[in-house]
């Protein structure tokens, strides 16, 4: 009996506890399905609400986290892999606070970390000065060898599809090689770009359908964002949508999205902490480097 009262007590003392980061790679079977538009204003939208968010960006280019909001790196994560730079002088402050690692190539070489490397860049993540409470991956989109190590370390994965039918076909394939290739089961879906609250279910439901008859996962429908053009007119100003036009259906559209997230359970035990997500990124990374068949087109 008293033993099961303190595994109560633990567990309410870990419920009500704010001592753990989130950590959450947003991916997509296709590119050009907007899902770093919805990363970034997912994450001014949480800043808004109180969080400390890091971004961890794996494009390059005037497409990345780092492109589309106007700032200028310097180095990156590579850097930090080398011992030239500290993690603090690499990231890079965006709207509302957000703090943007831009990783460069440096998520393909993780694979081949030596020890001591490893213990070093676990490290710089573990020993931040501010402590984070969110982070969103931006991982490349598709099933390329170097997205599968961020969607597997991740505690949460969120798969952004619009209502095309190649983004449904490709966002499939990708459930499908994590599911049947790497037992991963769980998954959020966001629907981007639809005309109506009707449409994102259909197209919800269609993938439901289909992952319920040939896979053994669980599709959860986080929420969906409308094609409105005050989020292309935002993008070209440099800014978010929850900030440039604050009282648009899309900005309310990812509020919704970020107060959906903060009611996912906490992650249990040590799979809150930040250097335990980058020990499980290096295993992931050489696990799926030993198997490079598996990350074909299922």
């Amino acid at each position: 009996m008293a033993e099961a009262m303190q595994d109560q007590a633990e567990g309410l003392r870990r419920l009500l506890s704010d001592d753990f980061v989130r950590i959450v790679t947003l991916t997509s079977g296709k590119r050009s399905v907007g899902k770093t538009t919805v990363l970034i204003n997912l994450a001014v939208a949480l800043a808004r609400r109180g969080k400390q968010v890091m971004l961890l960006d794996e494009h390059q280019g005037k497409h990345s986290v780092v492109g589309m909001l106007g700032l200028t790196p310097y180095y990156n994560l590579t850097h930090v892999l080398r011992r030239e730079q500290s993690l603090e002088q690499v990231m890079l402050s965006g709207p509302e606070g957000i703090m943007v690692v831009p990783s460069g190539r440096s998520v393909q070489e993780l694979a081949n970390l030596s020890a001591s490397d490893m213990e070093w860049l676990v490290r710089s993540f573990a020993q931040l000065a501010q402590p984070m409470d969110v982070v969103l991956v931006d991982a490349v989109a598709g099933v390329a060898g170097n997205v599968l190590p961020l969607s597997l370390a991740a505690q949460e994965l969120v798969v952004v599809v619009d209502p095309q039918p190649a983004s449904m076909t490709d966002a499939y394939a990708l459930i499908k090689v994590l599911n049947q290739g790497f037992a991963r089961r769980n998954f959020h879906i966001v629907v981007n770009r639809v005309a109506s609250p009707e449409e994102a279910g259909v197209v919800f439901s269609n993938m439901a359908k289909v992952a319920k008859r040939f896979l053994k996962v669980s599709l959860d429908f986080m929420g969906f964002v409308p094609q409105e053009e005050k989020i292309h007119r935002a993008t070209q100003l440099g800014r978010t949508v929850v900030d440039a036009f604050p009282d648009s259906t899309a900005a309310q559209a990812f509020r919704d999205l970020a107060e959906k997230m903060e009611q996912w359970p906490h992650p249990a035990g040590e799979q809150g902490q930040m250097e335990v997500f980058m020990q499980r990124l290096v295993q992931s990374s050489r696990a799926t480097a030993a198997e490079p068949s598996r990350t074909g087109r299922a």
